[in-house]
């Protein structure tokens, strides 16, 4: 019967957690939605690269790949999360093209090869601190059909701005492996070397990690106001709060099940 109801507890504070994480994140026109363990048709992707040639996105998958969406004409958080990227592309003590490649796709189909070939030049000289190739970051632009397949194969969600033309849109920077499957994304635009080698090292053993993820999504959420992550401590505090409720009901149960328990004499005798 204790154990019963412990079960039942444990069972509604679940669904009650879950509930409440659910009503908090709201609906998910903008922002990520982790594709953890996916793995992408990568011969099925093609794109033009900085010399407006077609290139299957299977031909960069010799390795492990950071990738990156963004537009190149964003006047907001793409060109931070690029230039955070880079910092700790500088600081980390793997190297892009030996241990894994760089790869930035526009998500605006009205870009050209010719802004991609100008944003790579700039951002190369940006990795002051590597001896880095050219083939080491490769920056891409596509048509609509396409970038549409694969921001939803990766779970980036964007839409239009009020001026029709920017975008809404969130800042992840997403880690590969070599034949394609999703195994760690870094949300927001500021991380560190250590997070960037480790998500390196699951990419080259394709090993998806999950749990630090679902953290930091319930504890951060996309703001399109600021075009920013912003912590949510109303997730935070209601999270807390039903870790309480549970911890609190347990305890209760557990002291009501102690003081049903039958006493027994030091002779063994039930009292």
């Amino acid at each position: 019967m204790r154990r019963h109801a412990q079960s039942t507890l444990l069972s509604f504070g679940t669904i009650l957690a879950a509930a409440s994480i659910a009503a908090a994140q709201g609906p998910t026109e903008v922002g990520i939605e982790e594709r953890l363990g996916a793995i992408l048709p990568l011969e099925s992707f093609t794109f033009a690269d900085e010399e407006g040639k077609p290139i299957v996105l299977k031909e960069l998958f010799d390795r492990p790949v950071i990738l990156t969406l963004v537009y190149f004409r964003c006047p907001s958080i793409c060109t931070p999360l690029l230039q955070e990227l880079s910092r700790n592309v500088n600081n980390c003590d793997m190297t892009p093209g030996r241990d894994y490649r760089m790869v930035t796709i526009s998500f605006d189909p009205t870009e050209t090869s010719d802004l991609a070939k100008l944003k790579k030049k700039n951002f190369l000289t940006t990795l002051d601190k590597k001896d880095v190739s050219p083939d080491a970051w490769r920056w891409l632009t596509g048509d609509e059909q396409t970038i549409k397949r694969i921001t939803e194969a990766v779970g980036f969600r964007y839409m239009k701005d009020k001026n029709g033309v920017d975008y809404v849109h969130a800042a992840t920077v997403m880690f590969l492996s070599k034949d394609g499957k999703i195994v760690r994304y870094l949300n927001g635009v500021q991380f560190n070397p250590a997070d960037l080698k480790m998500a390196v090292i699951d990419a080259s053993e394709g090993r998806a990690r999950t749990f630090m993820r679902t953290v930091q999504a319930f504890c951060y959420g996309y703001d399109p106001v600021s075009r920013g992550y912003v912590l949510r401590l109303n997730r935070i505090i209601l999270g807390v709060t039903v870790l309480f409720v549970m911890g609190f009901g347990g305890f209760l149960l557990f002291r009501k099940s102690r003081r049903a328990e039958p006493q027994r004499d030091q002779g063994g005798k039930t009292a």
